[in-house]
């Protein structure tokens, strides 16, 4: 039960942040749902092309491939659950913070990764998950 719900949030993510990749990578898309450069004034960023691969690369691939990782059943999997959500809850934390606003899809998203990294530590508690690559194993 509880892998199907972790598959759940990393599909819903994978396909989300891919998503925005797609407006954030396509000019026209940008133009069309009422997004412009106005918004990275307060951000490092001249142009959305890092911010779209963040998204597509480590946000949908991440959560794509720990999705998969999910149901191959790898024992370590709910610490990638831990790590796909706290990259996403600080991303969306920085993306505020740069664009100075918050809007519905924000606190969805935020609420997702949170969901995500606490689903996996409690999971990691539960079942006494041990460290991946931890010294102390050998």
């Amino acid at each position: 039960m509880m892998r199907w719900m972790f598959l759940f949030f990393n599909l819903l993510m994978g396909f989300g942040a891919s998503s925005g990749s797609f407006l954030a990578l396509n000019a026209g898309a940008r133009e069309a749902v009422g997004i412009d450069s106005s918004m990275l004034v307060n951000s490092p960023f001249t142009s959305f092309l890092i911010p779209g691969l963040f998204l597509l690369l480590i946000l949908g691939g991440g959560n794509f491939i720990v999705g998969f990782l999910t149901l191959k059943k790898l024992s370590d999997f709910p610490y990638y659950q831990c790590l796909v959500g706290a990259t996403l809850f600080l991303w969306i934390i920085i993306q505020c913070v740069m664009i100075w606003d918050i809007v519905a899809l924000h606190v969805i998203f935020f609420s997702v990764g949170v969901i995500q990294f606490t689903l996996g530590l409690w999971t990691i508690k539960k079942h006494q998950i041990a460290f991946p690559f931890s010294a102390h194993q050998n």
